[in-house]
């Protein structure tokens, strides 16, 4: 007997099993769309990003997973990739306003600020009192610089929600940020009435009252944040820059040290444990600190200047790091050449000089400027060092002669003078720095033994010192004090998108303020470039003078050449030794018509001095070795105005990071 199998019951089974399949794939995508949630609430955007992709594994048209990825991204601040799962989700719910609310945050962010716009007013339109979208045009309005308008646009949220957390901490950085300090507590008491045992909250009153300088109070507020959310980055963030305010760098090393297992990635964390490091004198571990901070962000400038700055001044000329972070400017440099940007590749090829003061390969591309700019005898000079120090090749011995065979007679060999040794009429410089407006905390001791680097760069500047304050009358008094011609109050300010620099510039004997420099950058290298602009600004304003070396029958030499701007054919004034004096109202030289006793006219030019013939303006010959001459500089205008849309960022930028962070 055969028997028939019979495979009906066995396809019921299958299809039975198949249908379960399916709804527990339903099931779990909800669940690890859940879990997702659950982290982005807590700020964990990494494991919500990874549990939303989980769900729509299983299930690719899940509305809520889509929008969770577009909202985990822009937590990230990813807003391309936030905007592509924003698309997504619009082709599964195109009118859903939460959805709507965040493309228009995207675009507030990018900087397309009409189209952000016309979101959030559309989404009024669909929902006329959607405080999400109030929110968002009060951002857009700090964006714009519209302050006022943004703290109505707040206020008027309270009346329809009185409790809105938002809003009541947005009114608190807004008038921290005005510096209305009363108003701000007010709001604070209220969000802390309210959400006492909420850490951002905490956080929120910690940054007021360390404004407010009541540093105690900050601790309580800012240790109950981390006690609320022991995994608070910013909050630890802040506990250490408050340490490093009072000097208690032991205190941040042991703090970064217990929440780097979780945050290694993050360079703010590697960079303030470079500066505790760095003021415990524990430089190569600093060094590494900082290193480890730029590798993580290639355009972490602090950083890397804080690390230049400990190499050059801590570590052993042999140290292989010198080498290895000199390379960056190398490289840079030659970038610069490439474009043909001459000026700029010579200041590369010299920061990466002062790292590394051995490397041939700097000092041969440094001499090569010189050499395409026709600074001959400069050129010479470094291949004649290198020869001297051993390192002659053929080819760099063969290049002198040749080059020393073409030049002609020049103004040095003439006099017998050496141009690179002979003094030079400098203006003294006292600069002084505020602490306030960096987001890196120190950031202005580092920008400041920076600005004094680049000022020192330029022939006729010297600096006296530089000290971290920008109260007047210590400035003033210090400058004096020192001697200087002019002080220079710095005050530096820097968020996510740009850096601002702003130089206020004094008369030392007066305190007379003669002008203002101010500038932006954004972008990569945004703080070398704006402090190397502003050094450039501040050298074309001051005057150029010089003074007569020798003389020789109706022939003088003088201390001035190419390279302050002396050209054959100029002609100078000469004035008697002591009559020049600075102007109380600009930067201009003033002298008294008797004072003149001649006119020099230039005409040959080396690269730092000159000689011509002179002549005399009196009945006698007064014309002596000492005797002044200088050129009368064109006005120069020394207020320098960032464009609206720049100067609106830098004053902001800050404002609109703090309350778009605001969870």
């Amino acid at each position: 007997m055969v028997k028939r199998i019979c495979f009906f019951p066995i396809l019921l089974i299958l299809m039975i099993l198949f249908t379960f399949q399916l709804a527990a794939e339903d099931k779990t995508a909800v669940e690890f769309y859940s879990i997702g949630k659950k982290a982005e609430t807590t700020g964990d955007f990494y494991k919500a990003i990874e549990m939303y992709k989980s769900s729509l594994m299983l299930n690719e048209n899940y509305y809520d997973a889509v929008s969770g990825l577009a909202h985990a991204y822009y937590g990230l601040d990813e807003y391309s990739e936030s905007l592509k799962y924003v698309l997504q989700a619009e082709s599964l719910d195109a009118l859903n306003t939460d959805l709507m609310n965040l493309k228009g945050r995207i675009y507030l962010n990018t900087g397309d600020l009409a189209d952000a716009k016309d979101i959030f007013t559309r989404v009024l339109i669909l929902e006329e009192n959607n405080i999400d979208a109030e929110f968002g045009l009060a951002e857009l309005d700090i964006a714009s610089g519209r302050i006022l308008t943004a703290e109505s646009r707040y206020e008027n949220v309270l009346l329809v929600s009185p409790e809105s957390r938002k809003a009541l901490l947005a009114l608190v950085m807004i008038n921290d940020d005005a510096g209305n300090m009363k108003n701000a507590e007010a709001y604070l008491h209220q969000a802390l009435q309210f959400y006492s045992d909420n850490a951002f909250v905490r956080f929120t009153a910690a940054k007021h009252f360390y404004q407010t300088e009541n540093i105690d109070e900050a601790l309580f507020h800012l240790k109950t944040a981390l006690f609320l959310q022991p995994d608070f980055l910013q909050a630890s963030i802040l506990l250490c820059e408050i340490y490093m305010r009072e000097k208690k760098y032991n205190e941040i090393t042991a703090e970064i040290q217990k929440i780097l297992p979780n945050n290694e990635n993050e360079p703010i964390l590697w960079y303030l444990l470079g500066r505790a490091q760095d003021n415990l004198e524990m430089s190569e571990e600093a060094v590494m600190s900082y290193a480890r901070a730029i590798s993580i962000r290639p355009d972490e400038d602090l950083s890397r200047i804080a690390l230049e700055n400990e190499i050059i001044e801590s570590l052993s000329m042999d140290s292989p790091l010198r080498k290895r972070y000199a390379a960056y400017h190398i490289d840079l440099g030659q970038k610069n050449e490439v474009r043909n940007m001459l000026d700029k590749a010579l200041k590369e090829y010299r920061r990466a000089l002062i790292i590394d003061p051995h490397s041939i390969e700097a000092r041969l591309l440094y001499a090569d400027i010189y050499k395409r700019n026709g600074y001959i005898e400069r050129y010479l000079l470094i291949l004649s060092a290198l020869v001297d120090e051993g390192f002659g090749t053929t080819d760099i011995l063969d290049e002198i002669e040749i080059r020393k065979s073409m030049i002609d007679r020049t103004v040095s060999e003439k006099w017998n003078i050496d141009q690179f040794t002979a003094e030079k009429e400098t203006n003294k410089l006292s600069i002084f720095f505020s602490n306030t407006g960096m987001n890196h905390s120190e950031g202005a001791y580092i920008i400041a033994e920076y600005m004094e680097y680049l000022l020192m760069g330029y022939e006729n500047i010297t600096v006296n010192s530089n000290s971290i304050s920008d109260e007047f009358a210590y400035c003033f008094r210090t400058a004096r004090t020192n001697r200087s011609d002019y002080f220079i109050i710095f005050h530096c300010a820097e968020n996510e998108r740009a850096v601002s620099i702003e130089a206020d510039l004094y008369l030392s004997s007066t305190g007379n303020k003669l002008g203002t420099v101010q500038l932006m950058r954004t972008g990569n290298q945004m703080i070398p470039e704006a402090g190397k602009a502003a050094a450039d600004e501040i050298h074309d304003l001051l005057p150029v003078y010089g003074r007569i070396i020798n003389r020789k029958f109706d022939e003088v030499v003088i201390n001035l050449g190419g390279k302050d701007g002396i050209k054959e054919g100029d002609e100078l004034v000469i004035l008697k030794k002591g009559s020049l004096s600075r102007s109380k109202n600009d930067f201009s030289l003033e002298f008294e018509n008797e004072a003149v006793i001649g006119t020099y006219r230039v005409e040959n030019a080396d690269e730092l001095i000159s000689d011509g013939g002179i002549t005399v303006d009196k009945f006698f010959d007064m014309i002596n070795p000492g005797d002044l001459t200088f050129i009368q500089p064109e006005a120069v205008e020394a207020d320098q105005q960032p464009p609206a849309e720049n100067a609106q960022m830098f004053y902001t930028g800050n404002l609109f990071d703090l309350i778009t962070k605001i969870p």
